[in-house]
């Protein structure tokens, strides 16, 4: 009896590790890191000899810098990760593909400024405590790329995609105190604030697309 219940344990455990090796045949993996998305995990699976879907989650880049770009000196902070779904076209049946997709953008900027004394915020001064807060914050969008990798041969390779997110200009928010020096020195901040705003958005007018460059390791089961 125990040898019966023995043998039908191993029967199942067997089939089991038979059924996920089916399972992940075929299966690509790949660990890579993007400008704008940052660190990504990506799994790919071929519909037929030249295409495959491809789903990427990323973790963003979280990086920091400083930029003066009007009168108030911004600590400008990126967050949030990009996550995408892609359809890869691979026309000669090796690594080089072509590729199109949507995005779920959840890459964002935001840029914190703090000034004291003689400030201008938009086409005004003001004597006080300023601060001004601001939020860049991208849509989802199609993507269009190329690039090197995902190759339908098994066991690992590399992987290089350069291409863009068509996400239009960036949608802004912006908000601020002013604590006066003198009283009246904050008089119009409100006024000032949105003259500002108007300054950030000529300033990112022209960025109506993320850039899309990203290398990894890859690997086939």
């Amino acid at each position: 009896m125990k040898r019966q219940v023995l043998s039908t344990l191993l029967g199942g455990a067997m089939l089991v590790a038979s059924q996920s090796v089916i399972a992940m045949d075929n299966v690509g993996v790949a660990v890579n890191y993007g400008a704008f998305s940052g660190a990504t995990l990506e799994l790919s699976y071929p519909i037929t000899q030249s295409l495959q879907v491809r789903g990427a989650l990323s973790g963003g880049m979280g990086v920091s810098e400083k930029s003066s770009d009007t009168e108030i000196l911004y600590k400008v902070k990126a967050d949030g990760g990009i996550h995408r779904l892609a359809l890869d076209y691979h026309p000669f049946a090796n690594g080089f593909f072509l590729s199109a997709g949507y995005a779920i953008n959840n890459f964002e900027l935001k840029a914190n400024g703090s000034e004291s004394g003689s400030v201008t915020v938009g086409n005004d001064t003001f004597s006080g405590d300023v601060t001004v807060n601001a939020n860049f914050a991208w849509d989802n969008a199609p993507t269009l790329s190329l690039g090197w990798g995902h190759s339908p041969t098994k066991g690992f390779g590399f992987m290089f995609e350069a291409g863009a997110f068509f996400t239009g200009s960036p949608n802004l928010g912006i908000s601020g105190t002013c604590t006066e020096s003198v009283p009246g020195s904050c008089s119009g901040f409100n006024d000032a604030l949105k003259d500002e705003e108007a300054k950030l958005k000529d300033d990112v007018a022209d960025y109506d697309f993320l850039p899309m460059l990203q290398a990894g390791v890859t690997y086939r089961f």
